[in-house]
């Protein structure tokens, strides 16, 4: 982690705070990941998934797949994981993100509790968020079954991994919810509850923002919540990366336009996804 503005001054000497998640740790989980995002890309430019799945049942009209709640709900998150997103990386690495900021013309070594104030807000909104989301589809839309992984997603993640090494031409129908789907909400969540621990606990009893550098090792505890945090945080935003990704290939893009206007045509439905998955929302 790079100094905080406070400590900007004392010099090439004092780079770095003796805590937090190194940067080839950090930088390293966004690395791989994009490299694995490129390799997936790389691969289905030149040979294309094709759906080869027979149809369970044909649908007859348009389906609704996403409520207004939950479209809300998804760009309202995106919104908020954005400003989180940002506001963190400036906390992790400021001398890195001050370019970005005088780009921008906003302040950042003068405002840098600011910053805190702010990433901790968006937090919050984002908790409040995520328990409506998971209140809505669970209570309102009996959807926990549809949300927990299963065998079939076991199945279908095996075949896809398979088509994608080129050792089956084979290629599973898509429900609403496939294994990185499922995954994703399950780290948002697991995520959501190490994240917010460790940054309460750094906010009320080791804010090493408010101290020099070189006392910051007297404030961090043993089981160093600062590193935690930014492990679990720099994850949350690979993962991040990867649905935006998935979200916008050409063969997710009917959910991406249901993400819009609520439905997929049924001629949709019936080309690629399995219309029992989708029935209701």
């Amino acid at each position: 982690m790079r100094l905080p503005p406070q400590d900007a001054s004392r010099g090439k000497g004092a780079e770095f705070v003796p805590h937090g998640a190194p940067e080839i740790i950090a930088y390293g989980i966004l690395g791989l990941f994009s490299l694995g995002l490129i390799l997936h890309w790389t691969r289905r430019i030149f040979t294309p998934a094709f759906v080869n799945e027979p149809p369970r049942a044909e649908a007859t009209k348009d389906l609704t797949v996403f409520d207004r709640v939950q479209r809300l709900f998804h760009w309202a998150t995106l919104a908020v994981l954005a400003m989180i997103i940002i506001t963190g990386f400036a906390l992790y690495d400021p001398s890195t993100f001050a370019p970005i900021a005088d780009a921008l013309g906003i302040p950042l070594h003068s405002a840098f509790p600011s910053y805190v104030l702010a990433h901790v807000i968006f937090s919050a909104s984002f908790a409040v968020l995520l328990g409506i989301h998971v209140a809505w589809d669970v209570k309102r839309l009996r959807a926990l079954r549809r949300m927990w992984p299963s065998l079939q997603d076991f199945r279908d993640g095996l075949l896809r991994g398979r088509n994608f090494f080129s050792m089956s031409r084979n290629y599973p129908r898509m429900s609403k919810y496939d294994a990185f789907m499922k995954s994703f909400h399950l780290y948002l969540i697991v995520s959501s509850a190490v994240l917010a621990f460790t940054g309460i606990y750094q906010y009320f009893y080791a804010s090493w923002w408010n101290v020099l550098w070189f006392l910051h090792s007297q404030i961090e505890p043993w089981w160093r919540p600062t590193v935690i945090h930014d492990v679990f945080g720099f994850g949350l935003i690979a993962l991040v990366v990867g649905h935006l990704y998935f979200g916008l290939l050409r063969v997710n893009r009917p959910l991406l336009r249901a993400m819009i206007n609520g439905k997929i045509s049924k001629s949709e439905v019936n080309r690629r996804y399995r219309s029992d998955e989708l029935q209701g929302t």
